[in-house]
């Protein structure tokens, strides 16, 4: 059977496509990465998480001309496979062969050439500036592309995303950020005001118009009394409804979500409603790291953290290899640096209660 797939060369080749389509897309994004990052080993379950978002991006822009940042790189596996490099997946940290972050190099759709940098919010507001300054120098004959950073698998724990945030919303930068949350975090739990207020939080007339609504509720007839009786859980509701948004708009940014990351209409909706924007937006995604793969996908934090890489031969057929016998006559394998450095560690806190280990956010990928 062909793949729909088969016949995306570049990203233009989506734009026709229907929803339906493109959620197909998508999966079979997915299965093209099992397979292959499976066989050759390297960063997996993060690019499994952002395959719809890839799509519905790039359905709906026009790179090179738009931007889109990645951020980490290393969750850009279905950005290459959609913009002309589908075939080329298998030569991931090979000789000669593609580089397993987003390179400038590689593709004019790599805009950004950072691996885990949290920078893409400052890189996109220096190219969103730029643009609205070359069109001003032009008369308007140079209409500005849409910049879109894609954030997250830790790049949010660096402060100069913060730093960059702070800049944007200071200067009204019309920038597009993709907080991709694939952590465990609360979802809003009143379905139908959460989507309308993904819109009313996009309305440039509404922006600082929220701490009023209590005030006009108590003044109807015959409800403000009610109101004023109910008025404290109904603005704990309300507070618990907006939390997820509530440190950007501090910073004067657009919030929407938390949208589910896995359905490509959605994000398409919310994208539009971000593109129309101007000011900064950010869409908050939320997504599974390891979709789709049962061990990643079922296993909670220990299975995300142990398929946040494949290793080579690892997956056979859309499912872990089977484990090969050891030769109970060979040799042990030396250990490795990162073991015998824990091991060292170890000995050390032992001896020393006041050693103090910090980690580079993984505690298993460091040793600790």
């Amino acid at each position: 059977m062909t793949r729909l797939l088969d016949r995306i060369d570049r990203p233009q080749d989506l734009h026709g496509l229907t929803e339906e389509q493109l959620q197909q897309v998508a999966q079979e994004v997915r299965e093209h990465i099992i397979d292959t990052v499976g066989e050759i080993g390297g960063h997996f379950g993060a690019n499994l998480g952002t395959c719809e978002i890839a799509v519905a991006l790039h359905s709906l822009l026009d790179s090179p001309s738009d931007k889109i940042l990645w951020d980490v790189g290393h969750q850009s596996y279905p950005h290459k496979i959609l913009t002309g490099r589908r075939d080329q997946l298998g030569t991931i940290r090979k000789y000669d062969g593609m580089a397993p972050f987003c390179a400038i190099h590689e593709s004019e759709h790599d805009i950004m050439g950072a691996g885990h940098a949290s920078t893409s919010i400052g890189y996109g507001v220096g190219l969103r500036e730029g643009m609205r300054i070359r069109e001003a120098n032009s008369d308007g004959a140079e209409k500005p592309g849409k910049v879109v950073a894609v954030i997250g698998d830790g790049a949010m724990t660096g402060g100069v995303a913060f730093e960059a945030a702070h800049q944007a919303g200071g200067m009204g930068t019309p920038l597009v950020v993709i907080l991709n949350d694939n952590g465990m975090s609360i979802s809003p739990n009143v379905g139908a005001l959460s989507r309308y207020f993904q819109g009313v939080r996009l309305h440039p007339k509404l922006w600082h118009g929220r701490e009023r609504v209590e005030d006009r509720l108590t003044d109807l007839p015959g409800v403000g009394g009610i109101v004023e009786n109910v008025g404290p859980k109904l603005k704990g509701s309300m507070k618990l409804l907006n939390s997820h948004g509530e440190l950007w708009e501090s910073l004067d940014w657009a919030y929407v979500g938390v949208v589910d990351g896995h359905d490509v209409a959605a994000l398409r909706t919310a994208l539009r409603q971000a593109f129309k924007a101007d000011r900064p937006v950010v869409v908050h995604v939320k997504t599974v790291k390891g979709k789709g793969f049962a061990p990643a996908e079922d296993g909670g934090l220990e299975g995300m953290e142990k398929w946040h890489a494949a290793k080579p031969g690892s997956i056979v057929r859309g499912a872990p290899a089977p484990k090969v016998a050891v030769d109970p006559d060979a040799p042990p394998k030396p250990p490795t640096y990162t073991q015998v450095f824990g091991e060292r560690m170890i000995e050390e806190v032992r001896a020393d209660r006041r050693v103090v280990g910090i980690t580079a956010a993984m505690n298993t990928g460091t040793g600790l």
